[in-house]
């Protein structure tokens, strides 16, 4: 396949390292290598991640480059970072970075609850962090969110958005608060969950049916905004009138859910996971047929 093109500028895709484990991490690679693009992926298990992305992209695996060391100088300009949620990882994983990478090179981490400012802190060039946030799989998911704020640089901004569109065949858009609106309204989600969960309202089981069989159905269509507006917004404002005075404001997970959580967790993992990547190559289709404000 020839060498995909950014539209906007005519030139091949630059060279994107990828920092991280996890199959997070390894579908990121994949998404990369699906557009064509040279990538090199640092990770602690180089087999494991060799092993994922194979099963995702049999006839591209090979143009993976997977280092068995972290080298002392990198030359990339574009470095995407994926850990565990946690600040001292990241932070410590940016100085690292910064160690070996020229000074206009661009680092985008992903942060769920950390705010941006406290990443950019650990820089010696503030300008250059941005928050970077995925989907899995990567490869399959148009999802992407791009984190900035006034320190960000807008020139990196700008071309950061362009690789999206035009080479990863995302359909990005831009928080400029520092923190992700993902995270929360995902948080917000959870936090009512578990409330009903815990108080008896409801089973773990009922509340993936109510989920899956009401938004499952119309959000792969449309955001919550458009459904509203196709809908009608009258009976909303009176639900949430209503509701809101009564939802949970937990700021901990309660001990009894997670326990039941955990007897509800799926087997056989190696199985869901082809069922949920067959999935996923299904609902990009129907997505594809129905594009985003058609």
């Amino acid at each position: 396949m020839a060498q995909m093109m950014m539209k906007e500028t005519n030139r091949p895709l630059p060279p994107l390292l990828i920092v991280g484990d996890g199959k997070l991490a390894y579908s990121v690679a994949g998404n990369a290598l699906r557009a064509d693009q040279e990538t090199t992926l640092l990770t602690s298990d180089v087999k494991a991640a060799y092993s994922a992305v194979k099963q995702a992209m049999p006839d591209r695996v090979k143009k993976l480059i997977l280092p068995k060391a972290w080298p002392t100088v990198l030359s990339h300009h574009w470095i995407v970072v994926i850990t565990e949620e946690r600040s001292d990882i990241k932070r410590q994983l940016i100085e690292r970075l910064e160690g070996c990478v020229g000074k206009d090179a661009v680092i985008a981490v992903n942060t769920e609850s950390i705010p941006l400012a406290e990443l950019q802190a650990a820089s010696r060039y503030p300008e250059r962090i941005l928050g970077l946030n995925w989907c899995y799989p990567a490869d399959l998911t148009f999802f992407l969110e791009i984190i900035c704020n006034e320190k960000s640089a807008s020139n990196q901004i700008r071309a950061l958005e362009a690789m999206a569109k035009n080479g990863w065949n995302k359909d990005p858009y831009l928080v400029k608060s520092g923190f992700s609106v993902r995270a929360r309204m995902m948080a917000a989600w959870a936090r009512e969950a578990f409330y009903l969960v815990e108080n008896g309202y409801a089973s773990i089981e009922s509340i993936d049916r109510a989920c899956r069989n009401d938004a499952g159905y119309y959000l792969p269509f449309a955001g919550n905004f458009r459904y509203m507006d196709l809908m009608g917004t009258y009976a909303y404002g009176v639900v949430m009138k209503d509701l809101n005075p009564e939802l949970s404001q937990a700021t901990v997970l309660p001990d009894s859910v997670v326990a039941d959580f955990q007897d509800y967790a799926a087997d056989h993992p190696e199985r869901w996971e082809k069922i949920v990547r067959t999935f996923s190559e299904e609902i990009r289709e129907l997505i594809l047929k129905y594009p985003h404000e058609t």
